[in-house]
C-alpha cells in the first residue's frame, strides 16, 4: 500500500474508538486503513483497481 495509502476514515465502525489508530497516533505514525476496519477489502480493491489502471494506461 505504498504510494496509494488509504487512510483511516469515518465510515469505519470502530474509528473514534479504533485502539491501532490510538497507537499509530500517539507514535506519530499515518492512519493507515488496515483489517480492523469493516471496509478494509473494499479499500484494498480501490487500491488494486487504481494501480491496474495505471498499469493499462502506461501500456498504450
Amino acid at each position: 500500500m505504498n504510494k496509494n495509502k488509504l487512510h483511516c476514515c469515518e465510515k469505519c465502525q470502530i474509528f473514534w474508538t479504533c485502539e491501532t489508530k490510538w497507537y499509530r497516533g500517539e507514535r506519530g505514525e499515518e492512519d493507515i486503513c488496515c483489517p480492523v476496519c469493516n471496509f478494509y477489502r473494499e479499500c484494498l480493491k480501490l487500491i488494486k483497481n487504481k494501480k491496474s489502471k495505471r498499469a493499462d494506461a502506461a501500456k498504450k
